[in-house]
């Protein structure tokens, strides 16, 4: 279930909010259509302006949701700063009174990819994530290049409660949980780079049009390796059996080592499990039980690259 079902309506929001969304988008909204995907439990709605043309606003209660909001803040410095080269939709810009954070974009036509994962569609999601990472390389904007998306197995070794949630889970990772929490090491340096990544490159943040591929909600974006983004693409069809390793052969994979890879998918599934685990406060409860899913697929394909090759490595 998404946190996006108890998001508020247009007609619902305070009257000078709706005027401030209607500012940024440039004319009168006649229409609003609540977006379903996604994890936010603030409102995202596809706009139709009176003279027809189409927007996309998301706004959030800064009082009732303060977490939540800084990912908004987070997300206009972002969206100001990507080039128009960005396969990302146009952002128009954002107000911010310290009480709501809105943001408006100019709304491509088009729709999430199919979950679980179709092979077609998972295969033009990766190669548009590699194309773009090649593009980006290096970041033509500054960004920081600390990377919290990546990293959990420590935090999981750390904690007898999450420890024993993650038993009950994969009595494999269990068992292997220091080797992981070692491989987990090796893909946070292996994770640095100077390309500028998305890190949330997932099913809900994908849009596809007619015309290509589309990445949206970039408030997670650091620099890093070329080659993350094709990696979260893919781990999240971790557990759908479509031949990722075949898909993952691209240009921004070509130079690296497949240890590299498994160390950065360990790294990447060690975030997913972590927050699967963890405690959500109360209305996020879909969004630990989104992760928790992710982290299970990717635990589906890091356990088969691992078994694949290389004696020295942890069996099933």
């Amino acid at each position: 279930m998404s946190a996006s079902k108890s998001r508020p309506r247009w007609s619902e929001l305070p009257a000078y909010v709706r005027g401030q969304i209607c500012e940024l988008a440039g004319g009168r909204v006649v229409a609003a259509e609540n977006c379903e995907g996604g994890f936010s439990p603030g409102f995202a709605s596809r706009l139709t302006l009176a003279d027809g043309r189409l927007k996309f606003a998301k706004a959030i209660d800064a009082a009732a949701w303060p977490m939540q909001a800084t990912m908004y803040r987070d997300e206009a410095r972002v969206a100001a700063l990507l080039p128009m080269t960005v396969p990302a939709p146009r952002f128009l810009g954002s107000v911010d009174d310290g009480h709501w954070v809105i943001l408006a974009f100019e709304r491509a036509v088009g729709a999430e990819p199919s979950v679980p994962w179709r092979a077609r569609e998972l295969a033009q999601a990766a190669a548009a994530a590699s194309a773009m990472s090649q593009a980006l390389t290096p970041s033509p904007v500054a960004m920081p290049a600390d990377h919290p998306r990546l990293g959990g197995w420590a935090e999981l070794a750390a904690d007898p409660s999450a420890r024993a949630k993650l038993a009950e889970m994969s009595a494999w990772a269990a068992r292997n949980l220091g080797f992981l929490t070692e491989l987990e090491l090796v893909g946070l340096t292996a994770a640095r780079g100077e390309t500028l990544v998305h890190f949330d490159a997932l099913p809900h943040n994908i849009m596809r049009t007619d015309r290509q591929v589309l990445f949206v909600d970039w408030p997670h974006a650091r620099l890093g390796a070329p080659f993350i983004d094709l990696l979260t693409v893919l781990a999240s069809a971790g557990d759908t059996g479509i031949d990722l390793d075949s898909l993952a052969v691209e240009p921004v994979t070509a130079d690296v080592e497949p240890e590299e890879l498994d160390a950065v998918l360990a790294a990447l599934t060690g975030f997913w499990l972590a927050g699967g685990v963890a405690e959500f406060p109360p209305g996020l409860g879909p969004v630990a039980a989104a992760k928790l899913a992710l982290g299970r697929g990717a635990l589906c394909w890091l356990q088969r690259r691992l078994t694949s090759t290389g004696s020295s490595r942890p069996s099933c």
